[in-house]
């Protein structure tokens, strides 16, 4: 990007119009679990990424980290070593934010997650990164509009939320503030794409957005399974993994729906929504662990017992299955059929074989 392009379409009093997939240089502010996954991401092909912390400590830890990652992807796409050197070469990593952010196109807020550190580190960025830089949070929860109202030009400000690990998850939601022009999000949009991931735009400022809304729902419901006693953690998980969870590379929830029966599918959800859980406070079952310090994998103790584990081989071997679901993804991944209408008889989801619409496959 140059410097006189603005964060809207229209003529602005920076004069000119954004001009979607120029984002070359990328500032990752915080390298953390998911700051360095976001930068080995995004580096190469072009793109040149910097990444920041105030703790060398920790940007000695994302070197090695980014370094493994980058092997792990150059590795799954059948690269040599010299690719993963040319992306590890348009890495730079920086203790000063300020000069990290000085040349940036798009800075990556990606720092613990709690508001007002979040809200004190945009407006440092903001004072500090060019006119022309769109500014994004990696917020998982937080809303878009009210973490806006920390900068001066909040049109220039969004959400990109990615999964963990974000090296390899294909979909990244980009988050539309109240205030966020659409300059800001075809930019990223357009950036996302070229780096090989899914951009997918929510509309709407609404809490956890997508995905994490959807997960949590999960995540209660098994918490509560796991406090009555209905099964073991292992069981839960190998009925979330061998289940659903093994659809949905293939099958999002509406498209398994229709293949399902949509009036099977009514049936089951009238029976069962008012069994599940809807407490607004998470789990004893969670909430213990945490108070005992069993925080997971960082301190040995969790759900499981990760104190005799090789952490370094499991997170590796995580991430050779991940890979090979992704793999699973991209061949599968098309555009879905148009949404239907009521009133459109072409559009009936009803085979020939199944006249009456009934299916007992919603399970």
């Amino acid at each position: 990007m140059s410097d006189d392009i603005p964060t809207d379409e229209t003529d602005s009093a920076d004069g000119g119009a954004i001009e979607p997939g120029r984002i070359e240089r990328i500032a990752v502010v915080g390298a953390g679990t998911m700051g360095h996954g976001i930068a080995a991401a995004l580096a190469g092909d072009g793109r040149f990424v910097t990444v920041y912390d105030v703790d060398e400590d920790a940007l000695d830890a994302a070197r090695v980290a980014i370094e493994d990652a980058v092997a792990t992807l150059v590795d799954h796409e059948g690269h040599d070593l010299e690719d993963a050197d040319r992306v590890l070469g348009s890495i730079a990593y920086d203790s000063t934010l300020s000069t990290t952010v000085a040349d940036a196109d798009l800075v990556i807020e990606a720092v613990p997650e709690d508001e007002s550190i979040k809200r004190d580190v945009l407006g440092r960025i903001e004072r500090a990164a060019p006119p022309h830089a769109v500014i994004a949070t990696n917020t998982s929860s937080f809303s878009i509009t009210r973490l806006a109202d920390a900068l001066e030009r909040p049109e220039r400000f969004l959400g990109t939320h990615w999964f963990h690990p974000p090296h390899i998850v294909p979909v990244v939601e980009i988050v539309r503030g109240e205030a966020t022009a659409d300059g800001p999000v075809r930019a990223v949009e357009t950036l996302l794409e070229d780096a090989g991931k899914t951009p997918v735009v929510v509309e709407k400022d609404v809490p956890g957005f997508i995905g994490n809304r959807i997960q949590s729902a999960m995540a209660r419901e098994a918490w509560a399974l796991l406090e009555e006693g209905v099964a073991s953690a292992e069981d839960i998980d190998k009925a979330v993994k061998g289940t659903f969870g093994f659809r949905l590379p293939a099958l999002g929830v509406f498209e398994k729906g229709d293949h399902s029966g949509l009036d099977v599918h009514a049936k089951v959800l009238d029976e069962l929504l008012g069994e599940i859980n809807r407490d607004t406070s998470p789990s004893a079952a969670l909430t213990d662990l945490v108070d005992d310090g069993r925080y997971g994998v960082k301190t040995g103790q969790g759900v499981y017992d990760w104190s005799d584990v090789d952490v370094p081989a499991a997170t590796e071997d995580r991430d050779r299955q991940l890979l090979s679901l992704l793999s699973v993804y991209e061949e599968r991944e098309r555009p879905a059929p148009r949404t239907g209408s009521a009133d459109d008889p072409a559009d009936d989801p009803t085979g020939p074989d199944d006249p009456d619409g009934e299916t007992s496959d919603d399970r």
